[in-house]
């Protein structure tokens, strides 16, 4: 318990004296609605942040599904609406670089999708519901993020209130989260079934881009039958986030998570889990620089053994001065392993519920025993058009621990060789929108295996996605 209030504590003292209503806020332009400019948002992030409460203005409805995005209701209440049907092929050689036997695949995807957002007293109580239908074709080896049948996705509600300065939200229910760029708690949309949390939130924001964030969460077990995804009763996690603006268009957040699993098999233990996580994300742009890092460190407990872990995930990049918005950037990321087999101590990080799609979508990448880095290239050659390339390196970071696939499943028999390269991952990725409510994307992958794939009796990998999605 001293180290789950210690872990916790931190980033709450660090903002606590930044949002004291007496500090000076920093000066800030008034935001801008983004979607004022063009609506809904593009696949990714999560409908609730949506506010189409600007659309009272007659002048501003110059879309044509306006009127059935925004619905006023009395002198103090409204009602917003959206939806999304996205269908997508994927084919997929040698899943889990075939060391598992389970070979190829190849399926089509459905995730219907349908949301109302009601907000009563001037805002001051707020429901949001999310209903889907997703569903797999032709897959021989799903899981249940590739098809969950008709479900709840989300299901929260709202009160807002003020502390002074402080704009104050506390929600309950069930919630999509992300924070930064996904190196802890990310949506993921890739999948079919996106990620959810049940649980309790309190939101504390203060003009100038200050932002404390209490949470009490379980994941959501997901299953194939209707209206069957329930809260992981094995698992618990407390978390506080907190987010201080540095400059103009840059930042610092401080983080601390504890997860309690009540029991858990991992690398050949079995038992109870209590692993802390506490770290801090760098980011901004300046110039045409951008740069994303998140410094995280773990400790805890698993099986009688001490956890002792530590990673670093990064982006960052370069936007010429061009109108076809060319970027160049570069990905290091290290994530620790160790000897998977020692009875007291396992050095491997963790990352809880990382953003993978960034290492391409034929989940065999994630953050764990890993050290991945290399360049990529994107830009917009049109302005319907977006283009994205990158190559990226593996390695194992310790040759006496797993190669580790998404979900912390370890490819055992990695561990009985020396070797520490994973592979090298081409993708290539473009997305053609001819308007904000219809998306075409096409993924490509080719992950070449290196030797501490190979002498485990693994192959190289390709996948290609084809992706389209409509929404409202």
């Amino acid at each position: 318990m001293r180290t789950l209030l210690s872990t916790l504590s931190i980033p709450a003292l660090l903002v606590v004296g930044a949002m004291n209503p007496a500090a000076p806020a920093q000066a800030q332009a008034k935001a801008v609605n983004p979607l004022e400019q063009s609506r809904p948002f593009p696949g990714g992030p999560s409908r609730w942040l949506e506010n189409y409460r600007f659309l009272e203005d007659p002048a501003k409805r110059t879309d044509p599904l306006d009127a059935l995005r925004y619905h006023r209701l009395g002198d103090s209440s409204w009602l917003q609406l959206g939806g999304e049907l996205r269908y997508a092929f994927t084919s997929t050689d040698n899943l889990a670089f075939g060391i598992t036997g389970l070979g190829d695949d190849s399926y089509i995807q459905q995730r219907a999708q349908a949301h109302a957002s009601l907000h009563l007293l001037d805002n001051r109580l707020r429901a949001f519901v999310q209903l889907q239908n997703t569903r797999s074709w032709n897959q021989e080896f799903p899981s249940p993020r590739d098809e969950s049948r008709n479900d709840v996705a989300q299901a929260f509600i709202d009160a807002n209130f003020a502390l002074g300065q402080l704009k104050t939200t506390a929600r309950l229910g069930r919630q999509e989260i992300q924070y930064g760029q996904g190196a802890l708690f990310n949506i993921g949309e890739p999948p079919n079934v996106r990620l959810a949390f049940d649980g309790a939130r309190l939101i504390f924001n203060k003009p100038g881009g200050y932002q404390l964030d209490l949470l009490a969460l379980r994941p959501v077990r997901y299953d194939f039958d209707n209206f069957d995804d329930s809260s992981d009763n094995n698992t618990h996690i407390l978390g506080v986030y907190a987010s201080l603006p540095l400059a103009s268009r840059s930042g610092i957040d401080f983080y601390g998570f504890a997860r309690e699993m009540e029991e858990r098999t991992y690398q050949g233990f079995i038992g109870k889990e209590d692993r802390y996580t506490i770290g801090t994300r760098l980011f901004g742009n300046h110039d045409g620089l951008d740069w994303n890092w998140d410094l995280m460190m773990q400790d805890g407990e698993h099986a009688n053994r001490d956890i002792r872990a530590w990673a670093v995930r990064t982006d960052s990049g370069y936007t010429f001065n061009s109108p076809a918005q060319i970027r160049l950037g570069l990905h290091l990321d290290v994530a620790s392993g160790g000897d998977a087999q020692s009875a007291t101590t396992t050095r491997t990080f963790d990352a809880l519920y990382p953003r993978n799609g960034t290492y391409g979508e034929a989940a065999v990448t994630t953050m764990a025993n890993l050290i991945l880095a290399g360049p990529s290239l994107s830009f917009t050659p049109i302005r319907t058009i977006g283009v994205m390339s990158s190559i990226l390196q593996t390695w194992r970071e310790s040759t006496d621990d797993y190669v580790y696939l998404p979900g912390m499943r370890p490819l055992v028999a990695t561990l009985n060789n020396s070797e520490r390269e994973i592979g090298t991952i081409y993708q290539f990725t473009a997305r053609w929108q001819p308007n904000s409510n219809f998306n075409i994307d096409l993924h490509m992958m080719h992950l070449a295996a290196g030797e501490a794939v190979t002498k485990a009796g693994g192959d190289d990998v390709n996948t290609v996605v084809l992706r389209t999605a409509m929404r409202f």
